[in-house]
């Protein structure tokens, strides 16, 4: 019986790159939906609550990539943009913030990946 490990370091981007769908993905067929004639309510707490869940386990798989590569940036942007994205969900709500969060999010996600790219192909 082999002793694999398995490799869950896309878990972090694939998380953030979900959450930021799942926001605005949610939004746009909800806006279009109606141009066919389907009316939608969207429960903005279970979004809220969706979304949060998704941003830890965001952060869970940047922590794990982290212990993989040790390149710190990634996982310090990706919970900076949590926590703002956080901040703006529960406290203070503001659109500009909102978007701010998102795209840092996105560009952590891309940033570890390549990393962990650079990293893999510097071990070959």
């Amino acid at each position: 019986m082999t002793s694999e490990k398995k490799d869950y370091s896309w878990l972090g981007s694939a998380a953030s790159l979900f959450a930021v769908m799942t926001c605005y993905g949610t939004l746009a067929a909800a806006a279009l939906l109606p141009i066919v004639g389907i009316s939608v309510e969207i429960d903005e707490g279970l979004m809220i609550k969706l979304i949060s869940g998704l941003l830890i386990l965001a952060l869970a798989g940047m922590a794990y990539s982290y212990r993989m590569h040790r390149h710190p940036g990634p996982l310090l942007l990706s919970i900076a943009s949590a926590a703002l994205l956080l901040w703006v969900f529960y406290g203070s709500y503001s659109k500009p913030l909102e978007l701010t969060g998102f795209v840092t999010l996105v560009v952590a996600s891309v940033w570890d990946f390549r990393v962990k790219k650079r990293v893999c192909a510097c071990n070959k």
